[in-house]
């Protein structure tokens, strides 16, 4: 088909323009109604963790910014016992704050009380504090290195090239610790020998506890403008003014930048790795008890411990009746989970109970007591 070039296109496509206009007019209405970000919400610090070890790039190259390599990355997650990685999202909007002074980890074990919690390391921009940041910074700064900045807060830069670690990372305890100074000699009791003469150090806290639920959660450091108090960053919860000591007292509300409230969803739990020894196969809690503390409310499970990387289990009741079969498959968790439930998805009850493992051509074999 041939065109008629002195035809004129446009009187088609201003009826297909209006059409498509009238149409985007009708889309563009869910957006809008969308509820703006909450304050709850723009604290907010999504944190998650994982059994294993992660394998960063700062483990090989300390001294440089993650995300400012090119190409492939040595990012792995690598089976090891008694390690636990913790990784959470950055926030441009927050860092980009007078006030922020960089990022708390605390690691809380057996239940998820805040009040237990325990300070595993802080990634500080606090004056002295340059040692234990080594993550890009946000570059509020007109234009930056970009020609035109990417978020309205700013892009990372490290130090003057673009950075992409937008997810920070911390291994428990395989690259945690704190840089304190420390006596550059020392004797065998930990005593000075090279008083006045110190180094820094990096000093890594004790591991996560071997088959215990452990939580982690993350807080901003507030920046220090008086004292040097390195605490939590207050920021008042001002939305229900029922919930302060004192309505109209800001000082007085809960502080949005709590533990609780970017604490992760689901505990894990390190293990001292598989076992090739079935004589330490064991259960806990024996005997169980359904009001018992170690079991959390609802919970109604028990662990079978030190299995091998491969094994079968077998639970029967006294009389030789066939309960639940378990099959574990691991090769950094040395538990298995039993919820007390019988292959029907039943309950079981109060008694005695025998339990077999088998592993290969092995086998180990013992009994347990449930009390509800």
């Amino acid at each position: 088909m041939i065109r008629d070039p002195g035809r004129p296109r446009h009187l088609f496509v201003l009826p297909l323009l209006a059409l498509a206009l009238a149409a985007g007019a009708g889309s563009l209405s869910a957006p809008t109604a969308q509820a703006q970000e909450t304050p709850k919400q723009f604290w907010h610090i999504p944190v998650w963790a994982m059994p294993g070890a992660w394998q960063d790039s700062t483990l090989q190259y300390p001294a440089r910014c993650p995300g400012t390599f090119q190409g492939p990355r040595p990012d792995s997650l690598q089976d090891r016992p008694r390690t636990v990685t913790v990784r959470f999202l950055r926030s441009r909007r927050v860092e980009a704050l007078p006030r922020f002074g960089g990022y708390r980890i605390f690691r809380i074990t057996g239940t998820p009380d805040t009040a237990n919690a325990v300070l595993l390391r802080r990634y500080s921009v606090n004056v002295g504090d340059e040692l234990l940041w080594h993550w890009s910074r946000v570059d509020t700064t007109n234009g930056g290195t970009s020609p035109v900045l990417k978020y309205p807060e700013g892009d990372l830069v490290c130090p003057l090239a673009a950075a992409y670690d937008s997810v920070l990372t911390f291994v428990d305890p395989d690259s945690s610790g704190q840089y304190e100074k420390r006596c550059r000699r020392e004797d065998h009791l930990g005593r000075c020998l090279s008083i006045g003469d110190s180094v820094w150090k990096l000093v890594a806290p004790p591991g996560p506890h071997d088959g215990f639920r452990t939580w982690y959660t993350v807080t901003y450091e507030s920046y220090n403008t008086i004292d040097n108090n390195y605490e939590d960053l207050f920021v008042p919860d001002t939305s229900d003014w029922s919930k302060c000591g004192t309505p109209g007292v800001a000082a007085s509300c809960p502080n949005l930048n709590n533990k609780l409230a970017n604490m992760i969803a689901q505990p894990v739990e390190p293990t001292g790795g598989p076992t090739a020894n079935l004589q330490a196969v064991a259960v806990v809690p024996n005997p169980f008890r359904a009001d018992e503390a170690w079991d959390r409310p609802g919970g109604n499970e028990i662990h079978f411990i030190n299995l091998p990387d491969n094994a079968r289990i077998r639970v029967y009741t006294v009389a030789g009746d066939l309960v639940r079969e378990l099959h574990h498959t691991d090769t950094v968790r040395d538990f298995e989970r039993w919820d007390l439930k019988n292959s029907d998805g039943r309950d079981v009850a109060s008694g005695i109970y025998m339990y077999r493992v088998e592993a290969g051509s092995f086998f180990a074999q013992n009994r347990f007591i449930v009390i509800r």
